[in-house]
């Protein structure tokens, strides 16, 4: 059973090569399943195994069945392709589950409040890394972390009717996920460009709307609040 929006499970438990193969098998089923209804039901963050796969909203999100495809600690980053005035960095970034749920809760609003007929198209997806994490003659119970190398990439076509004018918007939009080698949880979500580029406008909207919703002052005498909305380092592991 699908859960959209939902925390579970943190799921940094050292598990097995076979746990770890299922649990990324899951998350890659359940974004190829659900990011082209992304507009129409929000984004779907965790997955009940004891349930068929139906997109419902969960009445016990606390419920130990639940388990999250998301690390908690989940990184989303977008270096666009001209630099942004300061205060902004060269690449943008939001760390933490509640701040990815809540920038997407954001975009589909955003979005819908703008466009109507919203549809989302798979474009490609691909599978990258290591064929394989558990090998002949490996036990279910064993652990090969340095074999452990796995990601998603997804492009994704967008339509949209503007609600004001009657055009048509389209956007190609391709990012890749990272999956950790310990959990077999989403770290990363890298989008790798939008074209058309978002305009500042965007952005400074994002940025106003999180720090709101999270309590946040916004920039202040150089100091960063835990948590608050800021640049990660594209480098980072």
């Amino acid at each position: 059973m699908f859960t959209p929006n939902k925390g579970g499970s943190g799921g940094s438990e050292d598990i097995s090569d076979h746990e770890w193969q299922i649990r990324t098998g899951r998350a890659i089923y359940i974004l190829q399943q659900t990011l082209p209804d992304f507009f129409d039901v929000g984004l779907v963050s965790s997955i009940d195994p004891t349930k068929t796969p139906a997109l419902i909203d969960s009445k016990e999100p606390d419920s130990p069945e639940v388990e999250n495809i998301y690390s908690p600690k989940v990184r989303l980053a977008y270096t666009p392709p001209v630099a942004l005035p300061l205060p902004f960095p060269r690449t943008l970034g939001l760390e933490g589950l509640p701040l990815y749920l809540a920038s997407s809760v954001f975009i589909r609003h955003t979005m819908r409040t703008l466009y109507s007929d919203i549809r989302v198209e798979l474009r490609k997806v691909a599978v990258q890394g290591s064929p394989s994490a558990h090998s002949e003659g490996t036990a279910a119970g064993s652990h090969s972390n340095h074999r452990r190398d796995k990601s998603l990439f997804i492009g994704l076509d967008v339509y949209g009717t503007i609600r004001v004018s009657g055009g048509v918007g389209q956007w190609q939009i391709d990012s890749t996920y990272d999956f950790s080698p310990i959990s077999g949880l989403i770290q990363t979500h890298t989008v790798n460009s939008i074209h058309p580029a978002p305009h500042q406008a965007a952005y400074d909207a994002l940025r106003a709307s999180l720090n709101s919703v999270f309590g946040f002052s916004g920039p202040g005498s150089g100091d960063i609040r835990p948590g608050e909305v800021r640049a990660i380092n594209g480098d980072k592991g």
